[in-house]
């Protein structure tokens, strides 16, 4: 028989990380765009893939708290001379803002961003208190004896 403790804390915080979903989704934004996101937990780190084709790496605004990973900047659509007439943009641009909640707490003082081809790839590294520790157990061999 399997003797199994209820965790009211554990199981409120997962509803509250699933209503802030929720809403995350329903919020209205003053942004003109939203980026698409990948999030990969990855063992001892989260790896946030975003979506930036056609911006500046010093364009791009990342900000990080212990629950949170804010990216936020803007596309400039490029410009079009006076003999050019345009006859079809589908690509989004101007400003853009994109919050991402974390499951865990993360160490947000080691975060590390690269940008290379359009997509921006953020390390967040788990905070020490959440991370899962192997620890080696020894087994003595009683028969032996």
């Amino acid at each position: 028989m399997i003797v199994r403790y209820w965790q009211p804390f554990q199981e409120i915080e997962t509803i509250k990380q699933q209503l802030d979903n929720i809403f995350e989704d329903l919020t209205p934004t003053t942004t003109d765009w939203i980026p698409a996101v990948d999030l990969v937990d990855a063992g001892d780190d989260y790896v946030l893939e975003v979506v930036l084709p056609g911006i500046k790496a010093d364009d791009i605004n990342i900000e990080a708290s212990r629950k949170h990973i804010a990216i936020s900047g803007e596309r400039t659509a490029t410009e079009v001379g006076d003999d050019q007439q345009i006859l079809r943009r589908e690509r989004r641009y101007g400003s853009f803002q994109r919050v991402v909640n974390l499951p865990v707490a993360v160490d947000h003082e080691q975060v590390k961003a690269d940008y290379s081809n359009g997509i921006l790839t953020i390390h967040v590294p788990k905070a020490a208190e959440v991370r899962n520790q192997v620890v080696k157990v020894n087994v003595a061999d009683t028969a032996a004896e």
